[in-house]
């Protein structure tokens, strides 16, 4: 009976080492495959994070080429923008210029009609010259004051003389005296206009407008820089202010400004202008 029992704890211990090494070989075989499962894990997920860091690294790339595009687009527009406004100041200087051109046109058309104007006084001066030497000469035996003038036949016909009778009043003296200085073709040029320009000045004076427009317009049409134009045109100007021509004096006043902007007939010219 004893031995029976023992025979029967012995195997009972047996058998219950026998269960616990299966046991413990079920646990080490579920350690074994967590830790492979563990050390999977760990691969993959290092290789999700490889995957990640590489992602991650093409966009950051991205956004630096999305940056630089966009600077470059700003630095475009405002290219763009100046650019812009060069071609805007262009053609606001281009429409100046256009206007300004405009304009001197306009005023060389004025001028031209001014021209015209004085050689059609010209031409009316030539005529009435041709028509008036008779007349003239029979006025010479019916006015004592021409007639006084024979008085001093011997007084040459210079235009010094001239200006001194001029000077001096003596109106009809100078006149003759200027008259023949003019048609002198042996006096220099010089005379010849400035006797023009004060046989213009006589007849200013005797208030006959017309026949001093003439002249004075003659002297400024034959030598536009004679030394004697600025006082022509300035004086041309007051005659067409007497005869109420207002325009014809200011495009006069303007040439003479123009001409001669120095000159002191062009100070007096703009101050008669205001």
């Amino acid at each position: 009976m004893k031995r029976s029992q023992i025979f029967i704890c012995s195997l009972i211990l047996l058998l219950a080492a026998s269960c616990k090494t299966q046991e413990d070989i079920r646990r080490e075989q579920t350690v074994q495959n967590l830790n492979e499962e563990v050390q999977q894990t760990k691969k993959t997920t290092a290789n999700g994070n490889s995957r990640f860091n590489a992602i991650e690294e093409q966009m950051n790339r991205l956004n630096g080429q999305i940056e630089e595009s966009n600077h470059n687009s700003s630095k475009q527009a405002q290219e763009n923008k100046q650019q812009s406004d060069r071609i805007a100041a262009l053609e606001e200087a281009n429409k100046k210029q256009v206007e300004y051109l405009k304009a001197l046109t306009e005023k060389v058309n004025n001028q031209s009609g001014y021209i015209e104007e004085v050689i059609a006084s010209l031409a009316k001066l030539s005529k009435e010259s041709a028509e008036k030497p008779a007349a003239k000469k029979k006025a010479v035996k019916d006015d004592d004051a021409v007639v006084a003038v024979s008085d001093e036949s011997d007084v040459p016909a210079t235009f010094d003389n001239g200006l001194k009778k001029f000077k001096d009043k003596k109106y009809s003296d100078a006149r003759d005296i200027f008259e023949k200085v003019s048609e002198n073709k042996k006096a220099s040029k010089k005379n010849r206009e400035g006797a023009t320009h004060y046989l213009g000045m006589i007849e200013l004076k005797n208030k006959k407008y017309e026949a001093a427009k003439v002249y004075f317009s003659k002297v400024f049409s034959e030598n536009p820089n004679s030394p004697f134009a600025p006082a022509s045109l300035l004086n041309l100007g007051k005659t067409f202010t007497q005869l109420k021509s207002k325009e014809e004096a200011n495009m006069t006043y303007d040439e003479l400004i123009s001409r001669f902007p120095k000159s002191k007939e062009a100070q007096e010219a703009a101050k008669l202008k205001k």
